[in-house]
């Protein structure tokens, strides 16, 4: 029966770093790692189902469904979260098949998803689960595949990695109280849900800022179809008197409007980031932004997949929360 160490003595390295190879823990130089792979391949190395999946490089079926925003940089950084992974676990063949959506026609998701496990064995499911109810009955007849919910809980059996969004409001709200006086006015305008995080924000932010007693708040103003009336809820709500302005969604085209409609002086503080967000920062009509580690999210996600299907280690918490950050002009990314 051949064993690892037998590996180690004819490539002349050590055990462990055979070990590291077999289950992609560890740094180890690629063309070694290569060499340990086909070897174990060549002479048939079985320690046990998992490490034989890892060394004969059996690649799984995997879909992750992400969507499509008006900040780009959502899922642009979801998806260099997994290709990290990809390429740390490369030596597996470990690949995800990446179906992107639109967030405002959340209906395409369950189709996409539909149609890929009617066609196909699938291992595995990476989701923003738009439309959970439906999502949670499709897993339900699906049993024999793994799913993992990204950037929000799926519900109480479905391994989550996600945001704290409802936190993200209040930091956000902190932050934009600090740079008000006692009594400014605040217009708080709301619209449709994107079932991700503009509701949970919004709710945040606006807990904290009717705990704190500070400013006065007008609103909020419910718009529905806020994106294509925009125009309108600014010439009929935001008045001379109003200070500040926050906005469930569509906040920095609401501030890039306000601007050209003559009000510079609003102090905004802004959730999420973009490139728009980015230069309004830059140019100080944005005090700053509460932003989520998206790429962070997407690589830890990928890992826990890969880890749950090539080697059978399941994540140690139901639910991953993982932290914000805030990025004032002096820590703005170039």
């Amino acid at each position: 029966m051949i064993k690892q160490s037998d590996i180690a003595k004819r490539l002349n390295i050590s055990r462990t770093t055979v070990a590291r190879a077999l289950n992609g823990t560890g740094s180890i130089n690629p063309d070694t790692k290569e060499k340990i792979l086909n070897l174990c391949e060549e002479l048939g190395y079985t320690k046990n189902p998992i490490s034989t999946s890892l060394a004969l490089k059996k690649s799984k079926s995997i879909y992750a469904f992400i969507v499509k925003t008006k900040k780009e940089f959502y899922g642009n950084s979801i998806k260099a979260g997994f290709e990290k992974a990809q390429n740390e676990f490369k030596f597996y063949k470990y690949k995800l098949n990446i179906i992107e959506t639109d967030i405002d026609k959340p209906e395409e998701q369950v189709i996409a998803l539909k149609n890929i496990l009617k066609k196909e064995q699938v291992d595995g499911v990476i989701i923003i689960p738009l439309i959970k109810e439906e999502i949670i009955k499709i897993k339900k007849e699906n049993e024999k595949t793994v799913f993992m919910a990204l950037d929000m809980p799926l519900d109480r059996n479905t391994y989550s990695v996600y945001s704290n969004y409802f936190k993200a409001g209040r930091i956000t709200a902190n932050i934009l109280l600090n740079a008000l006086n006692k009594g400014d006015k605040i217009l708080l305008i709301d619209t449709e849900d994107d079932r991700i995080s503009s509701k949970l924000v919004f709710e945040g932010f606006y807990s904290k800022v009717v705990e704190s007693k500070k400013c006065e708040i007008v609103g909020p103003v419910f718009q529905s179809d806020l994106k294509n009336n925009i125009d309108r809820v600014l010439e009929k709500y935001l008045t001379s008197d109003i200070v500040s302005l926050y906005s469930s969604r569509f906040l920095v085209d609401m501030v890039e409007r306000a601007i050209n409609r003559g009000n510079n002086n609003l102090r905004i503080v802004d959730n999420g980031f973009s490139n728009n967000t980015k230069q309004l920062i830059r140019d100080e009509k944005v005090i700053a932004t509460v932003s989520q580690k998206h790429s962070e999210l997407g690589y830890l996600v990928a890992k826990y997949m890969f880890e749950y299907l090539y080697k059978d280690v399941k994540p140690k918490k139901i639910n991953n929360e993982y932290e914000n950050t805030i990025i004032f002009k002096e820590n703005l990314p170039y």
